[in-house]
């Protein structure tokens, strides 16, 4: 096994790339709900207190987005305010770090305070998809108000009798399954209920500037649970581990919510909008066709720039 630990040498490009997939995948989101409005139910001004439910499902999700993704910032602020922390102890007194033989309790203390946050971004992105089971529900399903979970949903995937056997997307969602939210459900359930995260804080200063550097590395237990997003042959620092678990979670979203895009355009009248007596419809007027459209195929159309973060992420 190699020594040199893969981390993050450039937090802000890290956390610019995150968000620009957090905006783009955001899009589907929009592109979802203006679809439902077009295609199912004309939610359109219907809306007297609040948000209309198909707007507060979408907003769940990326709530969980955006809080995973604070707590990535959190992490790496974190990191950087213990070297600071280290630096001006050995300031003080330059051997302070010394003479520890059971293991160095202020090194201890800092890997634990970045797990906490590492714990709480693995919370955050696998509640997304229990978000997603129950959006998937309320604008396919036949009960709308039923409380999907997503270990459901994906049983009524494989189901051929299930209401969603005859759906587009029911592909992308077992393959998303298979490959990444099965394995990563029972790793959260395993934070929950067994045994906390570990990381082993690997230290280093230079006596002469008096500069800290920190690297929180992933435990043997990371790597295997992680082993569909990190090689398990090689050592990574919990940052490094957790901007992938976003960026995973995000293009794993987005697959899904590409295969209801196919079901929107390949199952639906696409220029037979629903009309409410009385009411208005949101359209879109096709320049060549003059026929109507949904809304929708503008935000699909920049949310499919999600496609280039797959081809980078495969090619690093």
């Amino acid at each position: 096994m190699k020594e040199e630990i893969v981390y993050i040498d450039k937090p802000q490009e890290s956390l610019d790339e995150i968000k620009k997939l957090i905006s783009v995948v955001h899009e589907g989101f929009m592109a979802i709900a203006m679809d439902y409005g077009y295609h199912i139910n004309n939610v359109f001004g219907q809306t007297k207190d609040g948000k209309h439910e198909i707007y507060e499902l979408r907003d769940n999700i990326n709530y969980r987005i955006r809080s995973a993704n604070l707590h990535f910032y959190l992490l790496l602020v974190r990191k950087l305010e213990i070297e600071q922390r280290f630096e001006k102890m050995l300031k003080e007194n330059p051997t302070v770090f010394n003479g520890f033989i059971m293991g160095n309790p202020h090194f201890e203390m800092a890997s634990d305070e970045i797990m906490a946050l590492y714990d709480s971004i693995v919370f955050h992105l696998s509640s997304c998809f229990d978000y997603l089971a129950m959006l998937t529900q309320f604008v396919f399903g036949k009960n709308p108000e039923s409380k999907l979970q997503w270990i459901t949903l994906v049983k009524h995937c494989h189901n051929s009798e299930s209401e969603f056997a005859k759906r587009k997307f029911i592909q992308n969602i077992k393959t998303v399954d298979a490959d990444f939210v099965s394995k990563f459900n029972d790793y959260r359930a395993e934070l929950i209920h067994r045994k906390k995260s570990t990381s082993f804080a690997n230290v280093s200063w230079q006596l002469n500037s008096g500069k800290v550097i920190t690297k929180y590395q992933c435990s043997e237990k990371i790597k295997i649970n992680l082993k569909k997003i990190i090689d398990k042959d090689l050592n990574y620092c919990v940052s490094y581990a957790s901007s992938e678990m976003i960026k995973q979670t995000l293009l794993k979203i987005a697959y899904v919510l590409n295969g209801m895009y196919d079901e929107f355009r390949e199952n639906y009248n696409q220029h037979a909008p629903i009309m409410n007596n009385g009411g208005f419809q949101i359209i879109s007027m096709n320049p060549e066709t003059k026929f109507a459209e949904s809304p929708a195929l503008g935000y699909w159309n920049k949310f499919m720039e999600y496609k280039n973060f797959e081809t980078k992420n495969a090619s690093t």
